[in-house]
């Protein structure tokens, strides 16, 4: 359970190193060594945009496309980039942070798995431990999210703030409950990921529970004063999520196209 908590920890440990390396070390030129790390890097960003596309499947957001390239489509100079084009529709603040964050939480779970096969694992072959070596650089090279991840975390959190900030308090609160559980009863999982699906199973729990008691509160209040009661819908509907559904052209006046 401990290691869970180093984990997150690590996290911003994680980021801060890998945006040193990407943003000032990789402009230095190392020669004949350029190339390798241009090929290092290639892999990196492979596994940046692969950890985006993941991420989409898993929050439940249809990604539309992904592109990975060795050279910049500007100057055809090799320069690794890419791209995942989610489709972003009926999307909310918490999907949108996952998904942009996914670069640095599956490589830093990568970073893990290999290093241990590169530095503790004797029994493997010490050119496999070579290559789990060269990946743990990598990794270090495409786990920070771009500007615009960043700058997509910020516009959808000023899209809905409130209701941006009521799941971030459904998250933390799964994850204390969760946790409390666990370190009360002595539970230890064999899979750090269990734990951390124990708390996405507990922000619905949570979620959930608090929607049952506003319906609760609305039901007792409209019993004793009919005329007076609000719908909980109504009352809380500013830490509701805002779904976009689109009239039919029917029902718009307009002839709907045969496909």
């Amino acid at each position: 359970m401990y290691d869970m908590l180093i984990i997150l920890l690590i996290f911003p440990i994680f980021l801060g190193v890998s945006y040193i390396i990407t943003r000032f070390l990789l402009r230095i030129d190392y020669g004949p060594f350029s190339k390798v790390l241009l090929a290092l890097r290639f892999i990196g960003v492979a596994v940046h945009e692969l950890s985006h596309f993941a991420m989409c499947v898993i929050v439940g957001i249809r990604p539309k496309g992904i592109r990975i390239r060795l050279r910049s489509k500007w100057t055809g100079k090799v320069d690794p980039n890419g791209e995942v084009i989610p489709d972003w529709h009926n999307s909310t603040f918490l999907q949108a942070m996952f998904i942009c964050l996914a670069p640095l939480i599956f490589s830093t779970w990568l970073f893990f798995w290999s290093f241990s096969i590169a530095f503790t694992a004797d029994q493997v072959h010490p050119f496999i431990r070579i290559i789990a070596g060269f990946f743990c650089v990598s990794l270090f090279l495409g786990a920070t999210p771009s500007k615009p991840d960043f700058q997509i975390i910020g516009n959808w959190f000023r899209k809905d703030p409130k209701y941006s900030l009521y799941q971030l308090g459904l998250l933390v609160l799964s994850g204390f409950f969760v946790w409390s559980i666990l370190f009360y009863y002595s539970i230890i999982l064999p899979l750090d990921i269990f734990y951390y699906i124990l708390v996405g199973v507990g922000y619905y729990i949570v979620k959930y529970s608090f929607r049952a008691i506003g319906w609760a509160l609305f039901k007792v209040a409209s019993f004793h004063n009919p005329q007076r009661s609000t719908s909980p819908r109504i009352k809380y509907g500013r830490f509701m999520r805002r779904r976009f559904k689109p009239s039919k052209p029917s029902k718009l006046g307009k002839r709907e196209a045969p496909w």
